[in-house]
């Protein structure tokens, strides 16, 4: 089964908390992510058709319903994990223009520095082994627009 892909921008130091966060709270691995700015992130975003810049500043998550972008984004991950962290999909009941201008005061105010590796950001120490191994790949990018449902003609 297509595995969704949380794409992050590699030199937010928010985003790389955020996905540090996913990766000790993702205890069935149901996530992929990479880092906007590398080949792989790119690719990602195309096959989702979106332009490369959102993820400058916008968490992307690549579905197989298509991509979920800001607060849609942070609510799939919430969905996706276990209790108590899937209670927070709660926010979905919030309006959506609510919820992102929440969001974007948030990003507005995220701290930047320059990753060693734009492909997946900077992980702490003690998560390099398990952050390389959710790394997506090619391969998974194609497994997920496979998976995703043929438009109705």
């Amino acid at each position: 089964m297509a595995r969704s892909i949380v794409i992050f921008d590699g030199d937010c130091g928010l985003c790389n908390g955020f996905v540090a966060w996913l990766i000790r709270h993702d205890t069935d691995a149901s996530f992929l992510i990479i880092g906007s700015a590398g080949e792989v992130g790119r690719s990602a975003l195309s096959a989702m058709g979106l332009e490369p810049e959102v993820a400058a500043s916008t968490l992307v998550v690549a579905t197989v319903h298509g991509p979920r972008v800001r607060s849609d984004a942070v609510a799939e991950v919430l969905s996706g994990l276990g209790w108590p962290w899937r209670a927070g999909a709660i926010v979905r009941w919030a309006p959506r223009g609510l919820r992102d201008r929440v969001y974007d005061a948030v990003a507005r105010r995220r701290p930047r520095s320059p990753s060693e590796d734009p492909a997946c950001g900077n992980p702490p120490r003690e998560l390099i082994a398990t952050w390389r191994s959710r790394l997506a790949s090619q391969g998974d990018i194609d497994a997920l627009v496979d998976a995703q449902p043929s438009p109705r003609g």
